[in-house]
This record gives C-alpha cells, structure tokens and sequence, in this order.
C-alpha cells in the first residue's frame, strides 16, 4: 500500500508541475524571440539560438506596462573558432512586445535595483577549448609525419646495406 501511495504522490506532483510551468511560457516565449532578432541585429557575431534567460524579474514601467528584465547568457563566435560567453541585462515590454534601450528603462520601477543586484553575474568568458584543439593538430600532425613517415623514405642505413654486404664491412 505504501507502494501505491508513493507512485500517486509522484504522480499528482508531476501534474502540478506540468500545469505550473506552462503559465509564464508565452511571455519568456515572445520575449525570447524578440531577443533573438535584437541579438542578430546588435551582434554581428550571435550564434542563433543560444540565448538563455539566467535571471529573471518582472518590473512595472510609468505607465502601466509590464517589463521582464533578465540577466541573459548568449554566445559569440568569430572566425569560426573563437567562442566568447557573455552575460547581459536585457529588458522587454510584455505589453508591447518589443525589446526596451538602455534609454527606456528611466520610465521602469525597480530597474537599477535590479541591475544592482545582479551586477555580479555579468561578465564574459572565453571559451579556448576550440582553439586549443587546433594549435595541437597543428603541432602534433607534422611532429607524427616526421616521426614516422620521414625516416622510411630518407634511411641510410637500407640504402648503404647492399653496398656493406657486398664488401664484408662490419658494421
């Protein structure tokens, strides 16, 4: 009986998280893809898709409308292998759906508070796993070809083998 209890327990939990977590989905949604338009437009170098909301607060503007500002972690590659992670504040107008300046948020409540608060989860990283990578190949191909291939083709001592043998030289 304690079995059956445990699985309706686990049951009944899973429900009510499926049922909370869809609630906020459609304002992260827009808010998201807005984001992602603004990246594309901001950075030049914004790997699609790799914006990810760290931190997340809801504010209220002057007027009435309800602003999502969140610590966003996003990624840029340049050159095809340098790869920087950077955390940035970002701001939304859920009302509008539009993506807020640094120069909108004089109208937000609680809008320096918030970037106050989590100043220190800004930063940027440079991810060197890839570059690495590359400089090892570059080193550790050339190093092999001439540990193994060079001296098959170049060896004295086969060429000059034929040319002892014949003259009974020690060697």
């Amino acid at each position: 009986m304690g079995m059956l209890k445990k699985a309706w327990a686990s049951l009944l939990a899973v429900i009510f998280i499926l049922t909370i977590a869809p609630l906020n989905t459609s304002a992260n949604e827009a808010f998201l893809d807005a984001l992602e338009e603004d990246l594309k437009a901001t950075h030049y170098d914004y790997k699609e898709g790799t914006a990810e909301i760290i931190k997340q607060e809801t504010l209220r503007s002057s007027n009435g409308n309800e602003i999502i500002a969140a610590v966003v972690e996003i990624d840029t590659i340049r050159d095809g292998i340098f790869i920087t992670r950077k955390t940035e504040y970002h701001y939304f107008d859920a009302t509008e759906n539009k993506i807020l300046a640094t120069a909108d948020l004089g109208e937000v409540e609680g809008a320096t508070e918030f970037s106050d608060a989590n100043i220190d989860l800004l930063g940027q990283k440079v991810v060197y796993w890839l570059p690495v990578l590359i400089m090892l190949l570059l080193i550790a191909i050339p190093a092999l070809v001439l540990f193994f291939v060079v001296p098959r083709f170049y060896s004295t001592t086969e060429y000059m083998n034929p040319i002892y043998e014949k003259n009974d030289n020690p060697r």
